[in-house]
């Protein structure tokens, strides 16, 4: 245990000792099967260790063998299988999480089983009020080490992974919610990463709304983003508008709202890390979609970009808002919070421009963006700066998918991968045998041991073929 604490001061290797002895002691049988070593970080619901598993030897973990491994590698593995130590992730949710977040986690990480560039689940369980979840321990390292050194190579290495986790969690109708650095661990030396912590992550259940709380359609299979609509609030927000952009022009005095504001609050999912919550979060969307985890990717590109991290740092939703703004400018934000039937009203002179084009601010931030020796960095500086932009489209409708990010300029390959663990669109070939449409109710089904049963979004599609259905 000491050689893996050398790296922290004696202080804290005694704290560590302590408290990793705590948790041996609170959960019975815990140090027979794993020998804890170290801790790899905290957050506000859980703790994660890294430990030694002491009894890999008896189990088949071939599953989570990094894809990349070749098969003399696995030979190699297998032959020093006794004497080698195997390393895995132990997540220790603490008791102050309710007991439906912490089945919400476990049940999206058993469905993401097998999905490319996601932490896999190994085994779960429980003693009294402690929650263990263990995983592969994933080398990576830290952000802040490497952010500003990326060479084109590694940068597309790094955003084919990453959307390829989102690709393949967003096909099954999941939002991963806390997409940042933190929870992508990348290995600058094989180039290779994982998405972790689905402990905020929630299942897209918009189709389920009837009527539409915003300007634009839930997510579906032809629109996982969704789409613009007219509704009929659409003209009642419109009027809206106009009224806030007249008020937005009086004195200072007349702008604010009054201390005891009577209007009704608006409520919805914020959850996720500040600087990285896309606009329509800080909007307090009622039916927010997988887009969020795209704008958080852009926001993860752009530190790449601008040498700068973190970006954005507020402490709250309006100063977030504004932080934006400063980038978008006012009319923008104006058009952004209508498609969320909210109005924008500011009168800081910082946000009243038109917008400042991406390309400046990265400029502002890094002088020497458009300066490399890279053979066709230009060239290919230029793709990132175009996936950047359609990655922070204000409009979550209009952004790019994670699925179209791989077959962007910028990181799409000659041999793109058809993602084998993400369930196919059933709107690209139904085959009428295992999968129907239901064309009077708009529903699509799916045919198990001659059950009929009805598909929710990102359910019951046929998994692992190339061949679309015909």
């Amino acid at each position: 245990m000491e050689d893996h604490l050398a790296h922290r001061s004696s202080e804290e290797r005694a704290i560590l000792v302590n408290e990793m002895r705590e948790l041996e002691d609170t959960v019975a049988g815990l140090d027979e099967d794993y020998q804890l070593v170290d801790r790899l970080g905290e957050g506000t619901f859980s703790s994660v260790y890294k430990a030694i598993d002491l009894h890999h030897v008896h189990y088949d973990n071939t599953l989570w063998l990094p894809a990349e491994a070749s098969s003399e590698e696995t030979t190699t593995r297998a032959s020093n299988k006794k004497t080698r130590k195997v390393y895995v992730a132990l997540k220790r949710i603490y008791v102050t999480s309710s007991p439906a977040r912490i089945e919400n986690e476990i049940s999206i990480l058993e469905d993401l089983k097998g999905c490319s560039n996601i932490s896999q689940l190994i085994t779960a369980f429980r003693f009294e009020d402690q929650i263990i979840v263990v995983m592969p321990f994933h080398c990576n390292d830290d952000f802040r080490n490497y952010y500003r050194y990326m060479n084109i190579d590694l940068l597309q290495r790094y955003f084919r992974d990453l959307f390829r986790a989102l690709r393949a969690t967003h096909a099954r109708g999941i939002i991963h919610r806390d997409v940042k650095p933190a929870n992508f661990l990348y290995d600058v030396r094989t180039g290779t990463g994982v998405l972790v912590d689905y402990g905020l992550a929630q299942r897209y259940q918009g189709e389920l709304r009837q009527t539409p709380k915003c300007q634009h359609s839930a997510a579906s299979f032809e629109y996982p983003h969704g789409k613009r609509i007219r509704t009929d609030s659409t003209k009642v927000v419109e009027q809206a508008i106009y009224e806030v952009r007249k008020r937005a022009k009086l004195p200072a005095d007349r702008i604010g709202f009054p201390a005891e504001d009577r209007r009704p609050s608006a409520k919805a999912n914020r959850a996720g890390t500040r600087g990285f919550r896309a606009p329509e979060v800080l909007f307090k969307c009622p039916d927010q979609s997988v887009a969020i985890d795209i704008w958080s990717a852009g926001i993860i590109l752009l530190s790449f970009l601008t040498r700068k991290f973190p970006i954005f740092n507020s402490s709250d939703d309006t100063e977030a808002l504004m932080e934006i703004s400063a980038i978008f400018g006012k009319l923008k934000m104006d058009k952004c919070g209508a498609l969320h039937n909210r109005t924008f009203i500011s009168n800081l002179p910082s946000i009243d421009h038109p917008g400042h084009p991406l390309e400046s601010i990265i400029l502002a931030a890094n002088p020497d963006f458009y300066n490399s020796d890279e053979p066709n960095y230009r060239a290919d500086i230029m793709l990132a700066l175009d996936l950047l932009k359609r990655c922070l489209a204000l409009d979550p409708c209009k952004r790019i998918t994670a699925n179209e990010a791989l077959y962007h300029p910028f990181l799409a390959q000659n041999d793109v991968d058809e993602d084998e663990d993400a369930p196919r669109n059933p709107l690209k070939g139904i085959c009428r045998r295992s999968h129907i449409y239901d064309d009077e109710k708009g529903q699509h089904h799916v045919i198990v041991k001659g059950a009929i049963h009805e598909v929710g979004y990102g359910e019951g599609i046929a998994f692992g073929s190339k061949r679309q259905c015909s």
